[in-house]
């Protein structure tokens, strides 16, 4: 009797089924959904490029692969959209290239990749110039070796130098010059600023500071170039580059005094003068006579000023001047020409180089004394100074 009736049930289950299934029959057509899609397409780009150009150019011309999107369905398209294309003329500093890909349903992607074009930095086989060469045309530079040095020795070449000079200069009070304040390291002259353990008192002045006074042991005459790079302190006191003649090497007339500043700053501006308050981001360049024995011999000065980027502090510059006669001096700042003078007398007396820190008048100690700074912020560095003459090619 059990088995009947589940044999029976099973029939009936079975028709069901069926007339459930046959119901579900209609004339209406089964529409699919949409695929959509949904993967973003892919794009690589180059590899950053990396381009040096000669000093006297300022644009390179790059070439490169153009990157081509791909994607899981045909149709994608690639285009440029920032930077310059292959082939183009790519000026000094960092062009950033962006390629994008899209898809036929409207996904992206994009990649990007640098061109970097800098300038050759100063050669050891000529003066540091960019975009025009001021050598004359069938002449050549040579270094005059007595006047120049890499600073990449120990300690201080004394045939070409002397740390401090008590009998020329012992310092503008309260900055007495200390041999203690010159060092050699890293292949830089390091000039540091200090405060004095303790005041001194020397030929009736006060001194509380410590600075620095390097002159060459050589003299010279016109016709020359000067250039130094030089990273200034950020002290009140100065960071320097300059020439000047001894007055008591002259007779008659010639017993004068001639200087040649070629680059004069402080890194910390404490006075309120308005003519000081770019002291520590401009090349600030005088041409000097005084002391003159001869009424007929002119006094006075003559300069130029000349903004740079940022501090005097925050990076090393090129700071050069060019004698090129009695009557004219030219001034370079990171090897462009920013600057012509008339010395105010004849420039025609040999002077000696000058690499000083030293305290002003004009910019007092500040509270505090001014000297709360690291050693590395107190020091006037030097990576090297050159001297130039021209010869026959």
């Amino acid at each position: 009797m059990f088995k009947y009736k589940f044999a029976c049930f099973s029939c009936f289950a079975l028709s069901f089924l069926l007339l459930n299934c046959s119901g579900s029959d209609s004339n209406e057509d089964v529409k699919e959904d949409p695929v959509i899609d949904t993967i973003n397409p892919s794009i690589n780009c180059p590899v950053d490029i990396n381009v040096s150009i000669d000093n006297f150019s300022t644009i390179a011309v790059v070439t490169y692969t153009e990157p081509t999107g791909t994607d899981n369905v045909a149709g994608a398209t690639t285009k440029q959209i920032a930077g310059l294309q292959s082939g183009d003329d790519y000026p000094i500093g960092t062009t950033t290239n962006t390629f994008e890909v899209t898809d036929a349903a409207g996904n992206k992607a994009n990649c990007s990749f640098n061109v970097t074009v800098t300038q050759n930095g100063p050669s050891e086989d000529m003066p540091f110039f960019v975009e025009t060469n001021y050598t004359p045309n069938g002449k050549k530079w040579t270094k005059v070796d007595s006047m120049s040095d890499e600073f990449n020795g120990n300690a201080l070449d004394e045939v070409k130098w002397k740390n401090t000079d008590p009998n020329q200069w012992i310092g503008r009070p309260p900055g007495l010059f200390k041999k203690n304040t010159v060092s050699i390291a890293d292949g830089n002259l390091r000039l540091t600023a200090d405060e004095l353990p303790a005041p001194e008192v020397v030929n009736g002045h006060n001194f509380t500071h410590a600075g620095s006074y390097i002159t060459s042991t050589t003299s010279i005459g016109p016709g020359h170039y000067f250039e130094c790079k030089m990273k200034s302190s950020q002290t009140f006191m100065s960071s320097t580059f300059w020439l000047i003649n001894k007055r008591n090497e002259g007779t008659g007339c010639d017993r004068r005094t001639t200087e040649f500043d070629i680059q004069e700053c402080v890194g910390e501006i404490t006075t309120t003068a308005n003519w000081a308050q770019s002291f520590n981001s401009s090349m600030h360049s005088n041409t000097h006579s005084r002391n003159n024995d001869c009424p007929e011999t002119p006094t006075g000065s003559n300069g130029n000023s000349e903004s740079i980027t940022g501090k005097t502090y925050d990076d090393y510059h090129v700071y050069a001047g060019w004698w090129k006669n009695p009557t004219e001096v030219e001034l370079f700042l990171d090897g462009k020409k920013v600057g012509t003078v008339t010395p105010p007398s004849s420039f025609d007396l040999p002077m000696y180089m000058k690499l000083v820190v030293e305290t002003y008048d004009w910019n007092p100690v500040p509270n505090g004394g001014g000297m709360n700074g690291s050693i590395e912020e107190r020091t006037t560095s030097y990576d090297w100074v050159r001297t130039w003459k021209l010869e026959d090619e």
